[in-house]
């Protein structure tokens, strides 16, 4: 609703706010999944509604937080994104993610990997799925809680992959955990389908807003659940009456209707232009049932 949004053509840039407030929306609107939306969202100087599916698709790649694996071996699915990647390149697309030397370890790229990747750990799953979208290699990312239900050490090798991609690229993450958005060139806080702040998180802090108090509260609960209460920092007695609902971004619980047809997932590493900013001004009317 009435979202005014410009992003440059390199850096990282989050969308933070409660589960349902609009973030995946955008998402979905950006990757052509969603298309009655009015306003104007533009890549480049070219109108959304105006790009061809396969002229999308080599404009921007979408990460999910439940990325598809194909039955087969390594390569095959990292083949997904480039049909003719070389050895070389996929080899170093797996180091970037950290997942070569497990690669190595077993069979090389003939590493043979189960349906849906059930032989594959979450964190090395997703793993997988981003060194496959870094072959497809387009302008824009786009990463819909990528972190989400995977390991410590795993959420680390992916953000540590975000912020190198966000050196040359457009990269727009949504995060539920927002100690991740610490380091993004511009947060966006969206509540109720409407940015209600946005900056760097030095500066929402400052504000001592909307996105300070979530902040605050989610730290607080994080530190109690690593310590107990003596590792919870005192918080402002006028903030202490939100619910923990109303300040911890929930997971997605969309169950994930994935397609087991290459063309169909092919989609998931959607992909992007080499435009120089995308410029969404969008008045959404979309029910809230399609939001995340």
């Amino acid at each position: 609703n009435n979202i005014n949004i410009t992003l440059p053509n390199k850096g990282l840039f989050t969308l933070v706010g409660k589960s349902g407030c609009g973030k995946s929306t955008i998402a979905s609107i950006l990757t052509g999944k969603l298309k009655n939306y009015s306003g104007s969202i533009k890549l480049g100087n070219a109108e959304l509604s105006d790009i061809s599916e396969n002229s999308l698709m080599n404009m921007v790649t979408y990460i999910p937080h439940n990325s598809y694996i194909f039955k087969g071996t390594i390569e095959y699915n990292l083949k997904m994104g480039k049909n003719d990647a070389t050895k070389n390149e996929m080899l170093n697309v797996l180091q970037k993610v950290n997942l070569l030397d497990f690669v190595n370890s077993e069979n090389g790229l003939n590493t043979e990997v189960t349906e849906q990747g059930n032989n594959l750990s979450g964190g090395q799953r997703q793993r997988l799925a981003i060194a496959r979208a870094l072959l497809h290699n387009t302008p824009i990312y786009i990463f819909d809680e990528s972190t989400s239900n995977i390991d410590l050490e795993s959420e680390e090798d992916i953000m540590n992959v975000i912020y190198e991609l966000a050196k040359e690229k457009t990269v727009i993450m949504i995060s539920h955990r927002l100690a991740n958005a610490i380091n993004s060139n511009n947060i966006y806080v969206i509540n109720k389908g409407t940015v209600i702040e946005n900056g760097t998180h030095t500066e929402l802090i400052k504000q001592s807003g909307y996105y300070a108090e979530l902040f605050n509260k989610q730290q607080n609960l994080e530190n109690f659940n690593k310590g107990g209460i003596e590792n919870v920092t005192e918080v402002d007695s006028e903030n202490t009456d939100l619910s923990e609902e109303e300040f911890v971004s929930e997971e997605q619980t969309e169950e994930s209707t994935e397609e087991t047809t290459t063309e169909e997932t092919t989609k998931e590493v959607t992909s992007v232009t080499d435009e120089e900013y995308i410029e969404e001004t969008t008045e959404s009317n979309i029910d809230e049932d399609n939001a995340e």
